[in-house]
């Protein structure tokens, strides 16, 4: 595996795990993995702010999101884009909420290894 397949590996268990609700309502493991500058803008169209994010993860009913069609786009100066789909499934294994999502994330210039959620943006798929 190369470095550019193990960091999609790595970005993708990141980005999955705030997809878990056992990871979403521990705003201590939410604040590790985004970066202290981090916003989102979601797949209503509003902006939310760090702290935002953290508060409603923890308090978000307990749906787990669902997620394929991973890319990943390296960019200069430790920065990666990734892209995929999200979606919840109902009751009858339907997909609901389908969302085009992209994460731009940034590798710590003072851990080596050490990748942190700067952006994100979520856009609902036309059904």
């Amino acid at each position: 595996m190369n470095k550019e397949d193990e960091l999609l590996a790595m970005l993708v268990t990141y980005e999955q795990q705030l997809h878990h609700p056992e990871i979403r309502c521990q705003p201590e493991i939410v604040e590790k993995l985004l970066h202290h500058d981090f916003f989102e803008i979601g797949r209503s169209g509003r902006r939310y702010s760090r702290e935002q994010v953290i508060t409603a993860l923890a308090n978000e009913p307990t749906e787990t999101i669902a997620s394929d069609d991973f890319a990943l786009s390296m960019h200069n100066n430790g920065y990666a884009l990734l892209t995929y789909r999200s979606f919840i499934l109902d009751e009858h294994g339907q997909m609901i909420k389908q969302t085009l999502r992209s994460s731009l994330w940034e590798a710590s210039r003072t851990t080596p290894g050490r990748w942190r959620m700067r952006f994100h943006q979520g856009t609902p798929m036309a059904e």
